[in-house]
């Protein structure tokens, strides 16, 4: 077997050292691979990383890696696409640290954990496992169950989170917590350690304003990194229970920026108003296709709309009733005359209304029409 001279006149054997060098390669490779876990897509400068102590600017194609730590000014934009799909955008005047170890086979994370430290971030979940997922602030800390949410680190040590898709769980240090899976839901940390939802329709637009800027506009965001925010804008509030004192302002504090926020209850949502079928009038003109109709001065409510006038009968739902002072359409708008007889509706079933018939006198009844 041939040998290769070494230093002290020694020889060693080729067969060996072509295996010390696959050792070599398997110990170096695995860290390389495990190294890189996404890509940027997008960047608009200034942005930059730092690694290993030293920075450098973002470009489009660079690999990040688990540990990194990514930052931008106030018009950068970053934009990351991780091996497990998860997406991520970094914002304007943002600085974000990621942690990430991934499973054998390099498709999916054991840990995926992130630090936003500051600014607006889109977080979108990849097909690793929720329980892996892990978004730390300063000031709370977020469990993922399959989601796209909007997140902003705000000045003065607040977070706060708009819900667009799936479900999430917002903690703030002192241990309160809320869940919630109601899209375009905004909570927000508290100053006294709890969750909470903006006060009013001005603190929810004043936070969407100052940092939610993907929820404001999405041109400048990639494709893969858009989602629906119709209805989370300024002009759409979500329901939002508030209490008295949540909307006074304390005199003696300053505006600030950040969400204004109470604690967090149960959504409310107010019910649509209910058709009103109810009749004015002195006289009682039966039943009119569920309405109640009034002689003798009003013509009742007909499908939500209240007749009134000083005369009696006219249209009512389509069908006619006379009277000796006719008073116009009523269900639509109201009849005028003076008064006058009831005279007779129907008519043992005829005259358009069936039923009974009922003859009206002078400010009388006008009996049973329509059934």
């Amino acid at each position: 077997m041939r040998s290769v001279p070494i230093c002290g006149g020694r020889t060693l054997g080729l067969a060996w050292l072509k295996e010390l060098l696959v050792v070599c390669c398997v110990l170096l490779l695995p860290s390389q691979i495990l190294a890189n876990i996404g890509k940027v897509i997008g960047v608009e400068q200034g942005a930059k990383v730092t690694r290993a102590g030293k920075s450098q600017p973002l470009r489009t194609g660079m690999d990040v890696a688990s540990g990194d730590s990514i930052s931008t000014d106030g018009s950068g934009l970053v934009q990351l696409i991780f091996v497990d799909d998860t997406k991520i955008a970094i914002g304007p005047n943002a600085r974000m640290t990621l942690d990430v170890t991934m499973l054998r086979g390099n498709k999916k994370a054991k840990n995926f954990a992130v630090q936003a430290l500051g600014g607006s971030f889109r977080f979108i979940s990849g097909k690793s496992k929720k329980r892996a997922y892990s978004i730390q602030t300063p000031t709370a800390t977020m469990a993922v169950r399959g989601t796209t949410f909007d997140l902003w680190v705000a000045p003065g040590s607040q977070s706060a989170m708009m819900m667009l898709q799936g479900r999430v769980s917002i903690c703030a240090l002192g241990g309160s917590c809320q869940e919630t899976g109601s899209r375009c839901n905004l909570l927000a940390t508290t100053q006294n350690g709890g969750i909470g939802r903006p006060v009013d329709q001005e603190s929810y637009d004043q936070a969407v304003k100052e940092g939610f800027p993907f929820v404001h506009s999405q041109e400048q965001l990639l494709l893969p990194l858009q989602t629906n925010v119709t209805g989370c804008g300024t002009d759409t509030l979500p329901p939002v229970p508030q209490r008295a004192e949540d909307r006074t302002p304390s005199p003696d504090r300053a505006p600030q920026s950040g969400v204004q926020s109470s604690a967090a209850g149960p959504s409310q949502s107010s019910s649509p108003p209910e058709n009103n079928t109810d009749s004015i009038g002195s006289g009682n003109g039966g039943s009119v296709g569920g309405s109640t109709g009034s002689g003798n001065g009003n013509g009742g409510g007909v499908s939500a709309g209240n007749g009134s006038g000083n005369g009696n009968g006219g249209n009512i739902g389509g069908s006619s009733g006379s009277s000796d002072a006719g008073g116009g359409s009523i269900g639509g708008g109201s009849g005028s005359g003076e008064p006058g007889s009831g005279g007779t509706i129907g008519g043992e079933g005829s005259g358009g209304f069936g039923g009974s018939a009922g003859s009206g006198a002078t400010d009388g009844n006008g009996g049973n029409s329509g059934g």
